[in-house]
Formats: structure tokens, C-alpha cells, sequence
């Protein structure tokens, strides 16, 4: 008789044991597991300064190939008309700039609602996963996320009434 997939899941303990006998394909299995996670502890940690990296990085690189464009004798796009396009985001309704504002409002959170938001949003976490995670009661977790939430339409009323 085949065993139903909760019947083949493999406790933690068992696979970091594995792992600690030398068995590299364990390890794989914990990474996997946990990667969306500690990405996403990551990103809380650095989201703001790795954002302002990004743009300020983006930004040079426009500079860059509008300069070169323009000594080449080619017509180049300035950097205005960029800006008017279409963010390239996994929410295709939002523009480029509200996108940016977005990420400034999740960014002004305080620390304990801006990780929780990132691991809801950006890993996919429900509430009891991050529950897990962080060794808190869901419930609390809940009612974090409940006043993140709060902070979070306020501060991005502007955009609500932009896209509705």
C-alpha cells in the first residue's frame, strides 16, 4: 500500500541528524525548506538600503547609455521619458513610481511590522508559518500583522485611490 505524502514528511531533527552524519542531500533538503524565509529575513534587514543601492545603481546606468547614445550621435531616451513608463513589477497596475512608494512605506515600518510584512508578502508565509518561525503565538503574529496592516493603508491611501 502507498504511503500518503503526510506519511513520508521527514522531521527537521531527522534531516539536520542526516546532515551531521555527513549527508550533504539533507542539507539540500533544509535549504530548500527554508530558503523563501531567510530570504526574507534578509530582505527585512536590508530592504531599505539594498533599495536605495538598486535605484541609485539604476540610475547610474540610464546616465550611462543616455551619455553614450548622445556621443555616438544616436537619439537617446531621456531619463524623463523612462520614468513615465510602466513599472515591471508583479503588480502590473501600479507605475514605476508607485511602486517605489510602496516599497518607501513598507520600508517606513517599524522593524517588528516590516519583517512580518516581508515574510507574509515576499516569502508567502501565513501567519502561522511565521508564527513557527519567530516562536511567537499566531495570534500575535496576527494582531502585528492586523496593526502593520493599518499603518501600511494609511500611508499608501494616495496609491488605493490612484489604482481603484
Amino acid at each position: 500500500m502507498p504511503k500518503s505524502p503526510e506519511m513520508t514528511v521527514v522531521r527537521d531533527e531527522d534531516i539536520i541528524r542526516a546532515t551531521l552524519g555527513g549527508d550533504n542531500a539533507s542539507f539540500g533538503i533544509i535549504v530548500e525548506r527554508y530558503w523563501n524565509m531567510v530570504v526574507a529575513l534578509a530582505l527585512s534587514r536590508v530592504a531599505g538600503w539594498l533599495s536605495k543601492i538598486t535605484l541609485q545603481q539604476c540610475s547610474n546606468t540610464i546616465r550611462f547609455r543616455v551619455r553614450h547614445a548622445k556621443s555616438l550621435g544616436g537619439r537617446a531616451t531621456s531619463v524623463e521619458d523612462l520614468h513615465d513608463e510602466p513599472a515591471q513589477t508583479r503588480n502590473p497596475g501600479l507605475t514605476r513610481d508607485q511602486t517605489h512608494f510602496v516599497r518607501q512605506a513598507v520600508g517606513r515600518l517599524p522593524e517588528k511590522f516590516r519583517t512580518l510584512i516581508i515574510m507574509r508578502f515576499v516569502a508567502g508565509l501565513s501567519a502561522v508559518q511565521i508564527a513557527e518561525q519567530l516562536g511567537k503565538r499566531p495570534g500575535a503574529v496576527r494582531v502585528r500583522l492586523h496593526r502593520a496592516y493599518k499603518i501600511l493603508r494609511e500611508d499608501l491611501a494616495p496609491v488605493l485611490e490612484d489604482v481603484e
